[in-house]
């Protein structure tokens, strides 16, 4: 899709942050006992995730170690005081003292310390038991958490995605957006009328919904027939030519009530970065016009509760939804339009994202796909309500607005990583100094 130049750099790019973590892993070769040097390498792995999940417009945290236990209840609850990066610090742990060990019983084969072997290996052993008593007590907590975790107990509300599977909407026509407006409306008929809120995917209707009245006035009407709020993503042009790839809100009035602009767009996919400055990147960009971003993060006032919407390539960042979290967002509606990828493993690379992010906020997440998943995720990683890929169709269930923010949301990514950079540092610098007989630093 991209074209093989901007693949080549892509991943010419991307290769940095994975040679960054190896040239301050093996500097960190430096230290002689094996729990600094394994945490020093688990620091730099997450800080090379963060720096690779955090420079902006080029961000991306596909990838990134915490995904694999997006299914992995127990251990998922870690990120509800850490983050998904540290999820991605403690497997990058016990990968690392497991290197110890290796180490210390092959050490004519790998590089070790200048260390007594049998007092390197008594230390890894100490230091890998420790971890791995570490780690299964995390599990042992986050198992508790998930079994403890309260049932409803305030209002609340029944919520719906529908997934039509249609394929991209890239270059659709006026004859196309009003066959998948009418996709999505027939699917929506079966959705119970108990419903409250009903979500369609990213540009499910693939045209610039503030010039088409008459489309607006058939989603209005069937907000109102359904008696639900509806959250519906389209693009919008702005009198200046900028183009927008948004949500529109409508109230069970059937009224527009809101419009979200996506803020983090998708680099050289929906705009070209800094393309401006440098007018010969023009010829890289997959579209003739760029995408404009949202100037910034905003809720849908929905009666008493308020709903953070969030588009397809935002999904990836904690930052994004944690933004939403501290504007009153009660609970998150991620609309995302995979269908350029269908067949491929993006769709679950990306879907894999989403209960991470409901546990960094504890909070529930709507997600509607226009190829899969579309689910509806519990504020501890549970998917209670699921359409797979590839398959039209429909899912509801019973969510409850939560207005208290995590330990996570409270603090970001900051204590880890001022605790990344202490070890890390620590490992550069050979601490704790060089081991003595007893396994403590040589006087």
């Amino acid at each position: 899709i991209y074209g093989t130049f901007q693949w080549a750099a892509i991943i010419a790019f991307q290769a940095l942050f994975f040679a960054l973590f190896g040239l301050a892993a093996a500097a960190g070769n430096r230290a002689t006992h094996p729990a600094v040097r394994a945490l020093g390498v688990a620091a730099a792995w997450t800080l090379a995730e963060m720096l690779r999940g955090g420079i902006g417009g080029l961000g991306f945290t596909v990838g990134d170690l915490g995904y694999t236990q997006h299914d992995n209840l127990p251990v998922l609850q870690i990120a509800s005081v850490v983050g998904h990066y540290g999820i991605g610090f403690l497997i990058a742990a016990v990968n690392a003292t497991l290197t110890q060990a290796v180490l210390a019983i092959a050490p004519g084969v790998f590089a070790r310390p200048a260390v007594h072997p049998r007092l390197f290996a008594q230390l890894a052993a100490k230091t890998g038991l420790a971890t791995y008593v570490l780690a299964i007590l995390l599990y042992v907590w986050g198992a508790v958490v998930v079994r403890q975790a309260p049932a409803p107990a305030g209002e609340t509300l029944e919520a719906a995605v529908v997934q039509a599977a249609l394929r991209d909407s890239e270059g659709a026509t006026r004859r196309d957006a009003e066959a998948a407006l009418e996709t999505y409306a027939e699917l929506s008929a079966t959705i119970p009328d108990a419903v409250d809120i009903i979500v369609w995917p990213e540009v499910a209707v693939p045209t610039a919904l503030n010039e088409r009245p008459d489309m607006l006035a058939r989603l209005g009407d069937l907000a109102r027939e359904k008696s639900a709020w509806l959250v519906v993503g389209g693009y919008e042009f702005a009198p200046d030519g900028r183009v927008f790839n948004a949500l529109y809100a409508l109230s069970p009035e059937g009224e527009p009530i809101g419009i979200y602009r996506k803020v983090i767009l998708v680099p050289f996919g929906e705009c070209v970065p800094m393309r401006d400055r440098f007018p010969w990147l023009r010829r890289f960009s997959l579209r003739a016009v760029d995408f404009s971003p949202g100037e910034r993060h905003l809720v849908f006032r929905l009666g008493d509760h308020a709903a953070g919407p969030l588009i397809c390539f935002e999904g990836l960042f904690p930052g994004a939804v944690r933004a939403n979290a501290r504007l009153g967002a009660d609970f998150i509606v991620l609309a995302t339009s995979d269908a350029w990828a269908a067949g491929t493993s993006e769709i679950a690379q990306h879907s894999a994202t989403a209960p991470l992010r409901a546990v960094e906020s504890r909070r529930w997440v709507v997600r509607a796909g226009t190829w899969g998943e579309s689910q509806i995720i519990s504020p501890w990683g549970e998917v209670i309500a699921n359409v797979p890929p590839s398959q039209p169709g429909s899912a509801w269930g019973q969510i409850e607005p939560r207005d208290e923010l995590s330990g996570y949301h409270r603090y970001g990514d900051a204590p880890l990583l001022v605790l990344c950079a202490v070890l890390l540092i620590a490992a550069l610098m050979g601490l704790p100094g060089r081991i003595g007989p007893t396994g403590r630093p040589a006087e």
